[in-house]
């Protein structure tokens, strides 16, 4: 009962504080402002300008061609700044659209170091990517992470169409070339 009391006692000066009236001239109204917003896609989406279909198989035992595309749109831009393709079989395409190719570069240049700091293994090895039909600068990476999960990631940056672009391959296998790959992929890319 002391200590019930005792947090009584300390809380009184909160509620009083709390209890006055705020002066509404000092405190600006606040502004809501929407500066993105997320939309996803399971029919269709736009890449290197050109429009692919989405894989839908999902009642198939075998979900590897069970996929979906995400966005987000930012208000200071007129297109998707960024992108995500996916399939249930945890392969993605994910890519980031930059105003200058030295931002693609450097966004290309950073992510490596960053990944290979965190993992147990890691391998990188430089190969010859088309990205739309565009050569890329480009890597393939495999990783192990500190608890055995293996993973095997393409980075690469291209300008295709005059955007300059960060694009990244996460998949659970160990593609030796794109023909390994769902034919949505083999689409888009070739290595």
């Amino acid at each position: 009962m002391k200590h019930l009391f005792s947090c009584l006692v300390a809380l009184i000066p909160a509620f009083s504080f709390a209890q006055q009236k705020t002066d509404t001239n000092l405190i600006e109204e606040p502004k809501y402002d929407t500066t993105s917003i997320e939309i996803q896609s399971t029919n269709s989406f736009y890449f290197c300008s050109k429009l692919y279909k989405i894989p839908r198989d999902c009642d198939k035992e075998d979900q590897s061609n069970c996929c979906s595309f995400s966005s987000q749109v930012l208000l200071s831009y007129k297109s998707f700044s960024t992108g995500q393709f996916s399939c249930s079989n945890g392969t993605s395409l994910s890519w980031n659209y930059f105003e200058t190719e030295d931002q693609a570069k450097n966004s290309f240049d950073g992510y490596t170091p960053q990944i290979k700091k965190q993992m147990k293994e890691f391998k990188q090895e430089k190969i010859k990517l088309f990205i739309c039909g565009q050569e890329a600068i480009a890597y393939k990476l495999n990783s192990t992470t500190q608890q055995g999960y293996k993973f095997t990631e393409i980075v690469a940056y291209v300008t295709i169409n005059g955007q300059h672009v960060f694009v990244h391959i996460h998949t659970q296998k160990d593609f030796k070339s794109s023909k390994e790959m769902q034919p949505i992929f083999q689409q888009i890319l070739r290595f």
